[in-house]
């Protein structure tokens, strides 16, 4: 399919890097699949918690096992919320309820999480620090798959399978991977368009129609150009798709579809570095789900990509 994938004839793609989805690894050993703590220092990175949900997040942070076995009475106690705000910033990471969300804690418990995050430090030597940037992208990757809704992601395969028109919206740090999205989908015929300054990107929005889909991209979910323009595109009756690490980033108001990634930033590395691997992920399935869908005419579309590159290449 391209240098990562190549499809086959049956309802799947396969790796050609020999990375399996079962293979992340830790420096101790594995990573691990940490959603409901994902959530919570996502959402602490990005500020979308209120003060009072800020002192449950450390509180649950602190002491992850103890909470497991809170009531929300207790857990109100202990962190000086109110059983409300308990509730609320339940919801503020995506859980139904405090019930969804201690379940989700009580796993990573039981699994024997340790909850850690290693940063860089000046004493680190060169293979210390490539270890612990792996580990960090890694880890977002594990931790996106986690907290992914798949029923977002299947509306967004759809939706973009069926669009007349589909267009990317980035801008500063998320700009990279939606230029990757367009060229990745040009490259299987789907009618997609990037445009980079603000201002065109915002006219073109207005132009969208009904059977449109408009992508926007944005870390923190506060870009305020690209949520200008996801407005637009609403407004004109298309689709709107918004990929973010911040589930209360006012982003989401004008997305109908929302896709949330988490990431956990270290030193040096405070702006979306970690999180433009999980968006960088979510988009190569997105366009390997879509491929399989159009299988023929993307594999004779891939085969065409290459004798043009090829023949450039001569």
């Amino acid at each position: 399919m391209s240098d990562d994938y190549e499809l086959n004839n049956g309802n799947g793609y396969h790796s050609t890097n020999g990375f399996k989805a079962e293979d992340h690894m830790t420096a101790s050993g594995r990573i691990q699949l940490t959603s409901c703590i994902a959530r919570i220092e996502s959402a602490l990175n990005n500020n979308s918690l209120f003060p009072a949900e800020r002192k449950i997040a450390e509180y649950v942070l602190k002491h992850p096992e103890e909470v497991t076995g809170f009531s929300v009475n207790e857990l109100a106690r202990a962190a000086e919320a109110s059983e409300a705000t308990i509730v609320r910033f339940c919801r503020a990471l995506a859980f139904a309820g405090y019930k969804d969300f201690k379940l989700a804690l009580a796993a990573e418990a039981k699994g024997a999480v340790k909850i850690t995050h290693e940063d860089v430090t000046r004493d680190d030597d060169v293979m210390s620090i490539t270890r612990k940037v792996f580990q960090s992208d890694l880890q977002a990757i594990a931790d996106s798959r986690e907290t992914l809704d798949r029923g977002e992601m299947e509306r967004a395969v759809e939706a973009i399978s069926r669009a007349r028109r589909v267009e990317f919206y980035g801008m500063g740090s998320s700009a990279p991977a939606a230029f990757d999205a367009y060229y990745r989908f040009l490259k299987i015929g789907m009618p997609v368009f990037y445009v980079l300054d603000p201002y065109m990107q915002a006219v073109s929005a207005s132009q969208l129609g009904p059977d449109c889909v408009a992508f926007a991209i944005s870390h923190t979910g506060r870009t305020d150009g690209v949520i200008f323009s996801l407005r637009k595109a609403q407004e004109a009756g298309a689709t709107t798709i918004a990929l973010t690490s911040n589930v209360r980033g006012p982003i989401a108001e004008f997305a109908n579809i929302k896709l949330i990634t988490a990431a956990r930033e270290t030193a040096f590395r405070n702006q979306a570095m970690a999180s433009r691997i999980a968006h960088l992920s979510v988009i190569d399935a997105l366009y390997v789900n879509v491929a399989i869908r159009r299988y023929s005419e993307a594999t004779e579309r891939v085969r065409r990509t290459e004798e043009v590159i090829n023949e450039r290449l001569l």
